[in-house]
């Protein structure tokens, strides 16, 4: 089986223009399951409904071009 996973990016404004909001919403052979998703919820999202057990890490590394470092 195909699994169709859909990402949607999706902006909103109020009827009076007097908000905007957007966002990522994420779904699954037509269910969502995540309305505002970032990418560690995205996945997380994705397995679990697909029957996958996961341990996600998230790191941020500090890279720097060498020409930086002198």
């Amino acid at each position: 089986m195909t699994h169709k996973i859909k990402i949607n990016h999706w902006e909103q404004t109020c009827e009076d223009d007097s908000c905007f909001e957007y966002g990522t919403s994420v779904s699954v052979n037509g269910k969502e399951l995540v309305r505002e998703a970032s990418i560690v919820s995205a996945l997380e999202a994705v397995l679990k409904e697909l029957g996958v057990e996961v341990e996600i890490t998230e790191v941020s590394e500090d890279l720097q071009c060498d020409a930086y470092k002198k």
